[in-house]
C-alpha cells in the first residue's frame, strides 16, 4: 500500500529527498517549489539553499537512526545531520511513528533507513527537527 502512495506522492513531485550523512537534498521539483517559495535575500538572486524546517512538502530521509523511546503509542529514532565523530554533537533529526505500525522488530543501536514523513517543527535550543513519520523502510 505504501509503494502506491509514494508512487503518487511522486508523480505529483511532493517528495523532497535528504540524505542526512551527506548533508544533501535532492534537486527535484518538489525542492524547487520550495526554494521558489522562500523571499530571496534582498538585493540577491533566487534561493539556491533551503533549510529542511522550512520544507512543507513530504520529506523521503535517509540517515543513520537509532531508537531512543518507545511507548504503546509511540516509538521515536534519532539520526545525526551530517557524519559527525560524536553524533550527539550538532543538528539531528528525531521521528516519531506509531508503534501499531511498525512491522518488524527495531534493531539495537543504529541501522540505516528512510522514513517518509512531514517536518513538524525546528527546536533551536536542542538542534532537533522533529519529523512526523508516515513509513519507516530498512
Amino acid at each position: 500500500m505504501i509503494g502506491v502512495v509514494m508512487d503518487v506522492l511522486e508523480e505529483r513531485n511532493v517528495i523532497v529527498h535528504v540524505d542526512l550523512p551527506g548533508g544533501t537534498i535532492r534537486r527535484n521539483a518538489a525542492l524547487a517549489r520550495a526554494l521558489a517559495d522562500r523571499p530571496p535575500a534582498a538585493g540577491s538572486g533566487p534561493q539556491t539553499t533551503v533549510r529542511l524546517r522550512d520544507i512543507d512538502d513530504f520529506v523521503l530521509i535517509r540517515g543513520r537512526f537509532r531508537k531512543i523511546s518507545e511507548t504503546p503509542e509511540s516509538t521515536v529514532f534519532l539520526a545525526p545531520y551530517g557524519d559527525h565523530e560524536d553524533p550527539s554533537r550538532g543538528a539531528r533529526v528525531r521521528v516519531t511513528c506509531a508503534t501499531e505500525g511498525l512491522r518488524n522488530e527495531v534493531p539495537r543501536g543504529t541501522f540505516s533507513a528512510r522514513c517518509l514523513g512531514k517536518v513538524q517543527d525546528w527546536n533551536a535550543e536542542d538542534g532537533v527537527l522533529e519529523v512526523q513519520a508516515m513509513a519507516i523502510f530498512r
